[in-house]
C-alpha cells in the first residue's frame, strides 16, 4: 500500500482543524457554556456512581453570589426547581425576587458531583445523609469542609426491599441471592435492616459479604423480576410491582422511617460562610416553593427527562413518596435526627469496608442559616417524625406479620407485672427504643404472656395485658409516642416453654415487643 507524507503546510492546516474541533467540543460539552443539559437518570433517589454525564458544572469566581448546584433526578428536589423556574433562575421566579441566582446542574453521578464540589466548580450539591457519610472521607482528604444546613425532603415509601415469597422471612436470607446498587442509599438500607435484625452476627456478616452489586436500583429490580436474585433493594415503581405480584412481597419500605433516607443540600463551608445571606435566601426560596410541590409540575417535566412525558397524576403520585421538610422539621432534623443518622450510616459504611470521617458529625449540621429565617418561619410545626395511626390500623395490626427486624423479650416475676430483672429489662428495651426512633413510621406491638396450665382465665389474660402495659409505659417514658403502641394480652395462648419446668415457666412469663408496618 502506498504511503503519503504530509507537507509542512498540510501539517499546519491539520493542526488548525484539530484545534477548531477541540474548541467546538468544549463549547458543546458545557465546560464553557453555562446551560447544562439534563441527563437521563437510571433511577430516582440514590445517585449512581456509574451513570454517565459528560457535562461539567459552570465555573464561577470565588466572590460571585451565584450558587452552582448539582441535583439528581429525584422528585423531592422539585421545590428547588420551582423556586428557580428551571435550570437557571428565571425572571420573576422566587429566587429572582429574593435577589439570588441559582444554576442547577442535573448530575446523576455522585463521583462527578463531589469532584466538582471539591474543585470549586460547584458551591452546593444535593445528597442524602447516607451519601454524605460515604463521601466524608473523600472531602476530608481533599481538605474540603462542607456543611449541610438544609433538608428538603425524606423518602416516604419511595425506597425499600422486595423479596420472592420463598425469602420473605429474613431467617432465610443467609442462603439468598441479594442484589443491591453499589455504594448507594439502597445498600445502606439493606445493611441497616440486616444489622438490626435478630439474626446471629455470623449470619449477618454472611449476608453482607455475599451481596450482589448492581450499578443502579433499576438493574437490581430487573434482575429480581427476571428470577436472577431472590431479594433486591430498589424503589418505585418496582415496589408497587412486587406488591401486585403473587410471587413477591415488600419486606420493608421507607414509610416505616422518615430518617433512613433524607435528602438535603451540602454547601462548601467556606463559600457559605462568605455568603450567609445567599444561603439563607436559598433556603427561604425553597420553603416558599413547597406550596407548589403538588400543583406545578411544568418545571419537573422540563428539567427531568424521566418525567418529560408523565402526566400530572403520575408525578403527584411520586411526590407522595417524598415528604417535604419545613423550617421546624429542619431545626429538629439538624439538631437531633441527622447527627444520629449520620453516625448510624458511618457505622454501616465501616461495616461494609469503607473509611469515613466520623468527626464531621460535629461540624456538618449547621442551623445558622435557618436561624436567620426564624422570625418568618418559627411558627411552623414540625411534622416529619410524626406517624398517624388510626384505631382501625392499630386493631388490624394485631393480625399483621411482624416486620423482619429487631424484636425483644423481657421476663417477669411470677404472678406480677414487675420485671424479673429491672436492669436487664432496661438494657434490652433501650436497644429497642433506639431502633424505634429510626422506625418512626412503624407500629410497635407489645404482647404479654403468662405461664398457666389449662384453660385460659380472665385473670390470666388481664395479667398478660398488664405485663404488656408495663413495657408500653417504659417505652413512652423513653420518648416513644404512645399512639404508635398496640398492647395485647395473650393470656396463656402463646406459651413457648414447658409450663412444668422452671426454665419453661420463665420463658412463658414474658412480654414480646415487635415492629409492624402500617397497612393502608
Amino acid at each position: 500500500m502506498k504511503r503519503f507524507r504530509l507537507t509542512p503546510a498540510a501539517k499546519i492546516l491539520c493542526l488548525v482543524l484539530v484545534l477548531a474541533i477541540a474548541i467546538f467540543a468544549v463549547f458543546k460539552s458545557g465546560i464553557i457554556e453555562n446551560d447544562l443539559a439534563p441527563k437521563p437518570a437510571a433511577s430516582a433517589n440514590a445517585v449512581s456512581t456509574t451513570t454517565k454525564n459528560d457535562s461539567k458544572p459552570a465555573v464561577t469566581t470565588a466572590d460571585d453570589d451565584t450558587i452552582n448546584l448539582s441535583l439528581d433526578e429525584w422528585i423531592g428536589w422539585a421545590p428547588i426547581l420551582q423556586s428557580a423556574g428551571g435550570l437557571t433562575t428565571q425572571p420573576g421566579s422566587i429566587f429572582d425576587q429574593l435577589g439570588i441566582k441559582v444554576n442547577i446542574n442535573i448530575i446523576n453521578d455522585a463521583t462527578q458531583s463531589s469532584n466538582a464540589l471539591i474543585s470549586g466548580d460547584l458551591q452546593a450539591a444535593g445528597y442524602t445523609t447516607n451519601r454524605v457519610a460515604f463521601l466524608s472521607q473523600k472531602f476530608k482528604e481533599a481538605g474540603k469542609n462542607v456543611i449541610m444546613p438544609f433538608y428538603t425532603n425524606y423518602s416516604y415509601g419511595g425506597d425499600g426491599i422486595i423479596a420472592s415469597t420463598n425469602f420473605a422471612d429474613i431467617s432465610t436470607w443467609p442462603n439468598a441471592r441479594i442484589g443491591v446498587p453499589s455504594f448507594s442509599e439502597a445498600e445502606t438500607l439493606v445493611a441497616w435492616f440486616v444489622q438490626k435484625s435478630d439474626l446471629s452476627a455470623a449470619d449477618q456478616q454472611k449476608i453482607l459479604d455475599n451481596l450482589i452489586m448492581f450499578d443502579t436500583p433499576d438493574d437490581a429490580a430487573k434482575a429480581f423480576f427476571a428470577g436472577q436474585i431472590d431479594v433486591a433493594a430498589t424503589w418505585e415503581p418496582y415496589l408497587s410491582q412486587a406488591e401486585e405480584s403473587t410471587n413477591s412481597v415488600i419486606v420493608f419500605d421507607t414509610t416505616a422511617s422518615s430518617t433512613l433516607i433524607m435528602d438535603g443540600i451540602v454547601f462548601d463551608a467556606d463559600w457559605a460562610a462568605a455568603h450567609p445571606d445567599t444561603v439563607s435566601k436559598f433556603i427561604d426560596g425553597v420553603l416558599q416553593a413547597e406550596s407548589l410541590y403538588k400543583t406545578d409540575f411544568d418545571s419537573i417535566r422540563k428539567v427531568m427527562p424521566m418525567y418529560s412525558t408523565a402526566d400530572d397524576a403520575s408525578i403527584a403520585a411520586d411526590c407522595d413518596h417524598a415528604k417535604l421538610a419545613n423550617w421546624a422539621d429542619n431545626m429538629e432534623i439538624l439538631t437531633d435526627t441527622a447527627p444520629q443518622t449520620y453516625n448510624d450510616m458511618c457505622a454501616i459504611w465501616e461495616s461494609l469496608g469503607e473509611t469515613v470521617d466520623r468527626d464531621a458529625v460535629n461540624t456538618i449540621f449547621d442551623t445558622t442559616y435557618l436561624e436567620a429565617l426564624a422570625d418568618k418561619y418559627k411558627s411552623n410545626t414540625a411534622v416529619t417524625n410524626k406517624v398517624e395511626v388510626t384505631q382501625e390500623q392499630k386493631a388490624a395490626a394485631v393480625d399483621y406479620a411482624s416486620m423482619l427486624t429487631k424484636s425483644c423479650t423481657v421476663n417477669f416475676v411470677p404472678d406480677t407485672a414487675k420485671f424479673l430483672d429491672q436492669a436487664e429489662a432496661a438494657s434490652t428495651l433501650n436497644e429497642f427504643v433506639e431502633i424505634a426512633k429510626t422506625l418512626d413510621g412503624a407500629i410497635i406491638q407489645i404482647e404479654g404472656n403468662i405461664n398457666q396450665v389449662g384453660e385460659e382465665s380472665e385473670a390470666g389474660k388481664q395479667l398478660s395485658y398488664s405485663r404488656a402495659q408495663t413495657v408500653a409505659n417504659y417505652l413512652t417514658s423513653q420518648g416513644i409516642d404512645g399512639s404508635r403502641i398496640v398492647v395485647v394480652g395473650n393470656g396463656n395462648t402463646k406459651m413457648i416453654g414447658d409450663p412444668n419446668t422452671e426454665e419453661g415457666k420463665t420463658a412463658n412469663r414474658r412480654t414480646d415487643v415487635m415492629f409492624k408496618m402500617i397497612e393502608n
